[in-house]
């Protein structure tokens, strides 16, 4: 099928309309590959997406997006959209196994680099203590940075299995116990965090536990990349049927060549690599978030002129 770039369906072969049930202009696309769509639209580069199949029996359905930006007046379409049913065995083991590859490169260098200061520790003599205090220190540290990496996976594993029944949640009142909890850490480094709420603001429809989980991931983020004096700023703006919510920093931005992939599982670029630690799962943590939430979450960034991310929440009824 081709969609354009809001993620509304312009052509579609008939297998298209029987697996959306629909026909014509008025057929949409399911919320996550809307998201998927507009995303190869704007970033001009291929994303695949798997979802379970309408058949079930352990099947699911592997989404491809292309951009076809060259032929959008031919086509009447920006985004070329490829929908493939195949068993639980096929997509999704091959995104597994490239899944498992990257992590095991990113459990391989830490401990080869823990195994190399082990032997310095068991050759050091009793003179040389400041060497042996240098290799203590960076082995507690690659364990502390293997120990958040663990618990990030772990997070990802529970989100496979989907949120719970979403209720009216306060939305305020988790983006405050969020900031609370990224308070201390801050304050150490000299970035001020602000909120800015509209006045009586609806409460949204979510999980209240998950939705803080995002924040918390959002704002860390921006403390770490933003330098002394700067500011992280959570704006929460009511609007007609959702909460608009924005995410500003006055940090270090994010180069345009980063942009597309930041949401991909383990990605660092590497001027994130330089400048804070991380596991590369944090914002792979927050899209998958808001997607069970049926959000879309966006981002702009200038290098040096910091970063915004935003996305928006339905009003609870």
């Amino acid at each position: 099928m081709l969609a354009d770039a809001q993620g509304r369906v312009t052509l579609a072969n008939k297998q298209a309309r029987r697996w959306l049930r629909g026909s014509g202009r008025s057929v949409r696309l399911p919320q996550p590959v809307q998201a998927l769509v507009r995303r190869v639209a704007t970033s001009g580069i291929s994303e695949g997406l798997e979802v379970p199949a309408p058949s079930g029996g352990g099947h699911r359905l592997w989404i491809e997006a292309l951009s076809l930006d060259f032929a959008k007046t031919a086509l009447g379409g920006d985004v070329l959209v490829l929908v493939e049913e195949r068993e639980g065995s096929g997509v999704a083991a091959e995104v597994y196994r490239h899944l498992m590859r990257t992590i095991a490169h990113e459990l391989r260098t830490p401990l080869t680099a823990i195994m190399g200061h082990t032997d310095i520790l068991a050759s050091c003599s009793i003179e040389e203590e400041g060497l042996w205090r240098r290799s203590q220190q960076f082995i507690a540290g690659e364990v502390e940075r293997l120990a958040r990496l663990v618990e990030d996976l772990l997070t990802l594993s529970r989100l496979d299995l989907g949120v719970s029944a979403l209720v009216p949640v306060n939305l305020q009142v988790v983006v405050e116990e969020a900031l609370s909890a990224l308070w201390q850490s801050a304050e150490e480094k000299g970035v001020t965090l602000t909120l800015q709420a509209a006045p009586e603001l609806p409460r949204v429809r979510g999980d209240a536990d998950r939705l803080r989980q995002v924040f918390i991931n959002l704002l860390d983020n921006g403390v770490k990349y933003t330098p002394s004096g700067g500011w992280v700023t959570v704006r929460l703006m009511s609007g007609k049927d959702q909460v608009r919510v924005e995410i500003h920093d006055t940090g270090m931005g994010i180069p345009q060549t980063d942009l597309p992939h930041i949401f991909d599982p383990l990605f660092r670029g590497d001027e994130a690599r330089r400048a804070a630690t991380g596991t590369g799962l944090g914002l792979t943590i927050v899209r998958t978030i808001l997607a069970q939430h049926g959000a879309e979450i966006l981002v702009q960034s200038e290098p040096e002129h910091g970063t915004t991310f935003s996305f928006a929440l339905p009003i609870a009824a």
